[in-house]
């Protein structure tokens, strides 16, 4: 298993299509950062908020970027030479999970860094005004496992269907539409923070997509007020739900793939 994650990391260093997407994510955030300067709306804790949704922006290179890495690994024979070379099946699709999740990681924390690091430096970063510690530290918990699930639902249909077209248009548009619902059906239906809220155990970016948007926040603190920690003690639903579900979905669709690509045919 060592072995083969060693290798895949190797290859993912020098992947061009990493190191392009890297450098997009950093001119993107440049531009977004020079965008927000001039209408006079920067500062680090909006860019932080709207930065890390997997659904829009520089979120959306990620699955297509990793579903290209997964493909090529089956359109290049790289899998192939790993079963000859006498590794199994689960433990080569654990390797492709485990890179993938390396490869999510390493484009988010680097493109987040950027945008918020230049944003604060610039703009400032008040976190009072986005719920302070307790909701930063929530929110992060929530962008970790809800990039673990975009891993694993990309690493699933790339090596589920093998096609770059086909996988990426699937798991773009899962994502998309997982990103926005909460959004959608929050202004729709005016039930932005209501605890019973049976979206937050079912959609795996429901809490992420939700509060991606600024105003969600604003109408937090205006619903709950300055203690927000108090809110979160009597919410506490809210916050397992943010990281279990995504995480639940993420655990679905690993044994998922590992099942149906250890009975699959190569070829």
């Amino acid at each position: 298993m060592f072995n083969i994650i060693r290798a895949s990391l190797f290859k993912l260093i020098k992947d061009w299509t990493f190191r392009i997407t890297m450098m997009v994510g950093i001119g993107l955030a440049a531009l977004l950062i020079g965008i927000n300067a001039g209408i006079g709306q920067l500062n680090g804790q909006t860019m932080f908020l709207s930065s890390v949704s997997p659904s829009q922006n520089f979120g959306l290179t990620v699955p297509i970027n990793l579903v290209v890495f997964t493909v090529s690994e089956f359109t290049c024979g790289t899998i192939r030479n790993k079963v000859i070379a006498g590794h199994t099946k689960f433990k080569i699709y654990a390797g492709l999970f485990l890179t993938g999740l390396v490869f999510t990681m390493s484009l988010m924390i680097v493109y987040l860094g950027v945008i918020v690091g230049l944003s604060s430096a610039i703009g400032g970063f008040d976190a009072n005004a986005i719920g302070g510690g307790t909701f930063i530290g929530c929110y992060i918990v929530y962008f970790l496992t809800s990039y673990i699930f975009v891993t694993a639902l990309s690493v699933f249909f790339g090596a589920l269907l093998r096609n770059i077209g086909g996988s990426i248009s699937i798991s773009v548009v899962s994502l998309v539409l997982l990103g926005m619902i909460p959004l959608i059906i929050t202004l729709a239906i005016g039930k932005e923070f209501n605890a019973a809220n049976v979206q937050m155990w079912i959609n795996p970016l429901y809490m992420l997509g939700l509060y991606a948007n600024s105003s969600s926040i604003i109408n937090f603190l205006h619903n709950v007020g300055a203690d927000t920690s108090a809110f979160y003690m009597q919410n506490a639903q809210m916050i397992i739900a943010g990281i279990l579900t995504p995480l639940l979905w993420s655990t679905i669709l690993f044994i998922s793939g590992a099942f149906i690509f250890t009975r699959r045919d190569l070829k």
